[in-house]
């Protein structure tokens, strides 16, 4: 076959069908997920009724995006609390987080150290001050090597 014919041949072949990348308004992804982490996950998904994973991972992706724009659109002064999960063993974590602390003590009122595991401790710590600092603060915090997971929850304004 002439090498012409072969690449005309490839390219009827490889058409978007063949390799989709989309399908019907979505996405494909791969994803790297600790296996423990994917377990829990499955489990939960399974518990609750969903049908597949991609069903689970779509709700759960639609539930971060709906706190995250509404934490990230608060303006003025909040009060809350961030509730920072760390493995204390990772290397410099618990002298980051505390300095973080000291370098926003406008807006940190209190902390509290809960050791969850052997590995594992909670960090509660209260805030109150403008909307901008306080997600400064997280987005500080939850970029800390060892940081497991990070929530902040906010209280209203009376």
């Amino acid at each position: 076959m002439p090498a012409d014919d072969a690449s005309q041949r490839v390219r009827r072949v490889m058409t978007p069908l063949a390799f989709p990348t989309t399908m019907a308004g979505k996405t494909r992804v791969s994803l790297s997920i600790q296996s423990d982490l994917i377990k829990e996950f499955d489990s939960v998904a399974e518990s609750l009724g969903h049908p597949t994973r991609s069903k689970a991972v779509s709700e759960a992706m639609r539930e971060f995006v709906s706190l995250k724009r509404w934490d990230m659109e608060k303006k003025g002064v909040v009060p809350g609390v961030i509730l920072v999960t760390y493995d204390h063993h990772a290397r410099g974590v618990n002298e980051a987080l505390t300095e973080l602390q000291h370098d926003y003590h406008e807006v940190v009122g209190a902390t509290m150290h809960i050791h969850l595991t052997k590995h594992t401790c909670l960090e509660v710590i209260s805030f109150e001050g403008e909307a901008e600092r306080v997600r400064s603060l997280a987005t500080m915090l939850q970029s800390q090597k060892g940081v497991l997971s990070l929530k902040v929850v906010t209280a209203p304004s009376l």
